[in-house]
């Protein structure tokens, strides 16, 4: 890739201001679409809010199978780190760099991959010499920032020009490959600092409300960590209304370059999906240089770092994921990328004529239950309830020791890493491998209805994106001539049967009626999501049609948890159902995974959807832990502040 010459300051805010507004008419287009299928228009929740930002973006309504996307890793070195603010020594992102390049072993390598963007690396200000990186693009513009401690970290021509590369990086990356969906990343020891300084500055928010503990470091760390943003920011005094000028004096080099890809992205029509904390410090800087630019803009997960949500709210943005994530290098942006994916395909297929979407129908299975009565006595019941396995802690203990010792902060990956100790434990597996882990969603309905062919159609698109090959997706039907019992036998047998070729099943309910699930949640469940009833009893409050569902769905989850196999747990309704079965049966919970409210917050109502974008959680989980390298396969410094220190090694 081609390294620009310095550019001025006035020909810089020129190309910004010459950004257009996306063009709303193709979100009008998208939603017109939409709102022709047979599904309520409310139900598609965050699909129609992503294919209506992506349409207005690239100026067209018209997708490609799969947008062309790329992680741009935005990499320098900040001289605050003299301050003692990180858990990592300085030379870490050398080695950092190294690892996505050489080793290709981080964090960035794996989700990149796992959903099949380009991966670029590029140097902004590395504080080491650098001759034998193969595909490092030079951006270089420094040996590192300042310490902005004691003043300035750049100067404003630096930070003129680390936005302009950044603007450069983004128009080169569209022209060349074609790229529409970016996903920048960032890595330079102490950048949380900096973020934390221009959150602060641009915000006009005390510094504690802005600074957290990134690297997980430690309390004595983070007190001198607060100290140091207060320091930068009363030796500095950046002026809240300049943003170039909150980047110079505050750094650094790579979060300006990420403000200028977010830019650049903008001028080429495409859209830019932010990761974390740092991403969205460098889009509030963007924002501030041309407003328009939060036309391209869509949010992801919910960082860890306590100014994440004041910037988020500053740019109009909700995020979709509450993951815990505090690792900077596109981990919760590849996750919605995915989810973006998958929702064009939906889109598309949607468009089909009525004898394709047949074909999509016809894909999924179905089970009925059977016309005679089910005698199931107390010892069939108590079988279950009373043989219920447990997870193995020694493959969980090994699995976490691994997932440790992971080329990144620890336990920086959050819910991703509960969700592969889990699995690891359910399975009795301290490494279980992404090609060995088969999927499968159980829908619970009512064979007097009949379901929507769009919705069968929109649930096929999701579930080829998170796996290929037989059918992925069984429909069990109840009847309303039958007994509670007769129910919940039907369906542990639907969850037994599954569970003996299936390591994850989805379970969720499918219904004309896209109100189903949240109605039975609120039959059973408080707003704040307690239950209502006890749990002896809480059948009684249901009536019968509902009864029955909740019947099957108990009898499949408590059958798919005794055979091991990890249970996700697809709506609103289903949740509430599980709560009820987790307090009569407490052994089934270690085997539960709920999806939304609780780690996605989409609001699709389309049954069976949240279910496998679960399933397509717990294959990034698996793949990340396969993926990845540890500190020493990949030669990255190790921790040596915070829990990460003593438990990350540099030996095998």
């Amino acid at each position: 890739m081609e390294k620009l010459t310095a550019v001025s300051e006035d020909t810089l805010l020129q190309l910004i201001q010459d950004i257009p507004k996306a063009d709303a008419k193709y979100a009008e287009t998208v939603e017109t679409a939409l709102s022709k299928s047979f599904i309520p228009i409310e139900a598609f929740g965050a699909i129609k809010y992503l294919l209506k930002k992506y349409a207005a973006a690239i100026g067209t309504a018209t997708f490609p199978a799969t947008p062309i996307k790329a992680v741009a890793i935005c990499c320098a070195d900040h001289g605050v780190a003299k301050e003692n603010v990180s858990a990592y020594p300085p030379e870490t992102t050398l080695h950092m760099v190294a690892n996505y390049l050489i080793s290709r072993g981080a964090a960035a390598n794996s989700f990149a991959d796992f959903i099949g963007a380009h991966l670029s690396v590029a140097d902004l200000g590395i504080n080491k010499p650098i001759d034998d990186l193969p595909g490092l693009i030079d951006f270089h513009i420094a040996s590192g920032t300042n310490n902005s401690a004691q003043g300035a970290a750049m100067t404003r021509e630096q930070a003129v020009q680390a936005i302009y590369y950044g603007i450069n990086l983004a128009q080169q990356l569209h022209q060349q490959q074609g790229v529409t969906v970016f996903l920048p990343g960032e890595m330079g020891i102490s950048n949380t600092t900096a973020s934390a300084a221009i959150t602060a500055a641009l915000l006009e928010e005390p510094a504690e409300n802005t600074t957290g503990r990134g690297t997980n470091i430690s309390d004595s760390r983070y007190k001198t960590k607060l100290a140091t943003v207060k320091k930068i920011l009363t030796t500095n005094k950046p002026n809240p209304a300049d943003p170039i000028d909150v980047l110079a004096k505050v750094g650094g080099f790579e979060l300006g370059a990420i403000a200028g890809l977010i830019l650049g992205a903008a001028t080429s029509h495409s859209i830019t999906i932010l990761d974390g904390f740092n991403s969205s410090a460098a889009a509030l800087i963007a924002a501030r240089l041309n407003p328009v630019v939060t036309d391209y803009l869509l949010p992801s997960h919910l960082a860890g770092e306590q100014g994440h949500p004041l910037i988020l709210q500053e740019l109009g943005l909700t995020p979709f994921m509450t993951l815990n994530i505090k690792l900077g290098e596109a981990i919760g942006s590849s996750l919605l990328a995915d989810i973006l994916d998958m929702s064009i395909k939906a889109y598309n297929n949607l468009a089909d004529d009525v004898e394709a979407k047949l074909l999509m129908r016809n894909k999924i299975q179905r089970e009925i239950i059977p016309p005679a009565s089910i005698s199931l006595t107390h010892k069939t019941f108590d079988y279950y309830t009373k043989t219920m396995p447990s997870l193995a802690k020694d493959s969980m203990e090994q699995c976490q020791l691994r997932l440790d010792n992971l080329a990144k902060p620890i336990y920086s990956l959050g819910v991703i890493e509960q969700i592969a100790a889990q699995l690891s434990g359910i399975l009795c597996d301290d490494l279980p491998h992404p090609e060995e882990i088969s999927q499968h969603l159980l829908c619970f309905g009512l064979n007097d209805k009949e379901l929507v062919t769009d919705q069968l159609a929109c649930l096929h698109s999701f579930s080829h994106q998170a796996q290929e090959g037989p059918p992925l997706t069984t429909l069990a039907l109840l009847t309303q001539n039958r007994s509670q019992m007769d129910a919940f036998e039907f369906g542990r047998l639907q969850g037994e049967n599954l569970s003996m070729y299936h390591h994850v099943i989805g379970i969720s309910l499918l219904d004309e009626d896209i109100a189903l699930a949240d109605e039975l949640a609120d039959m059973l469940c408080h707003p704040d999501g307690t239950l209502k009833w006890d749990k002896t009893d809480f059948l009684s409050h249901l009536p019968k049609d509902k009864q029955l569902l909740a019947s099957a769905i108990m009898g499949a989850l408590i059958a798919a948890s005794h055979n091991r196999s990890m249970v996700i747990l697809g709506d609103r309704g289903v949740i509430a159902i599980a709560s009820y079965a987790a307090q009569l049966v407490p052994e089934v919970e270690p085997f539960l995974l709920p999806m939304e409210p609780q780690l996605y917050q989409l609001n699709i109502k389309i049954p069976g959807i949240t279910a496998w974008l679960g399933m397509r959680l717990v294959q990034a989980a698996i793949y990340m832990l396969n993926t990845m390298k540890t500190f020493a396969e990949a030669k990255v410094a190790v921790a040596n502040d915070g829990p990460g220190a003593g438990r990350q090694e540099l030996v095998h």
